[in-house]
């Protein structure tokens, strides 16, 4: 019998089992490993998906969470996705930056670089923000990441979508779902490319017309 797989948004349960999840999709990922490198990697890689999902994207205001489960409840995907309609909080970046400094340490500075390289190129209309989508060792080639893209992006309404994707053979997947490849980002890595995915709700469509 076929393990059934659940896409849905994640509970407040379901958080631990969505770090470890992610740990385990990117801890040999290209970026992450430039932006967390040396031998502490692992530990940073959970500090900062913990920090991040408790903090972040579990937080309505912020983002969504998205999970697939198994029929036992066991998370094997998530995908992490940052509201378009995210309104920007002084007091709460500067928590987040105390945060970030908390999770990665020596690691920050690092870290900040990478992100300030991408910020750079992000597009500025209004848009869903993919900022990861990542599937356990156990799970992969079950078409847990395909799945969990397509719940999400059947939902996007009126808004676009955007994402970087850090290696070719994530870049097909999010290719198959409706993502056109934009460009890639030079010295920061010859392996990210920014990725846009039109919204499904014209607006032309929507308000040709109107007065």
């Amino acid at each position: 019998m076929s393990e059934q797989i659940i896409i849905r948004q994640a509970t407040k349960a379901d958080l631990p089992g969505a770090v470890e999840a992610l740990v385990d999709a990117f801890k040999k990922d290209p970026v992450m490993s430039r932006a967390l490198g040396g031998q502490m990697r692992i530990r940073r890689l959970r500090a900062l998906f913990t920090f991040q999902i408790e903090h972040h994207f579990a937080q309505e205001e912020y983002g969504i969470i998205d999970v697939a489960v198994d029929d036992q409840g066991t998370v094997l995907g998530a995908a992490l996705w940052e509201s378009p309609e995210r309104k920007n909080d002084l007091m709460k970046d500067l928590h987040s930056a105390r945060g970030y400094a908390k999770a990665l340490k020596l690691g920050l500075a690092r870290a900040a670089l990478v992100e300030v390289g991408l910020l750079r190129a992000r597009p500025v209309f209004t848009h869903w923000y993919l900022y990861c989508v990542g599937v356990h060792g156990s799970a992969r080639g079950k078409g847990v990441g395909g799945a969990l893209l397509e719940y999400r992006c059947q939902q996007l309404g009126e808004y676009p979508a955007y994402l970087e994707a850090s290696n070719y053979d994530a870049a097909a997947l999010y290719r198959r779902h409706g993502f056109i490849e934009m460009g890639g980002f030079g010295k920061l890595s010859n392996a990210v490319l920014g990725m846009w995915r039109p919204s499904p709700v014209s607006a032309i469509d929507k308000n040709r017309g109107k007065r």
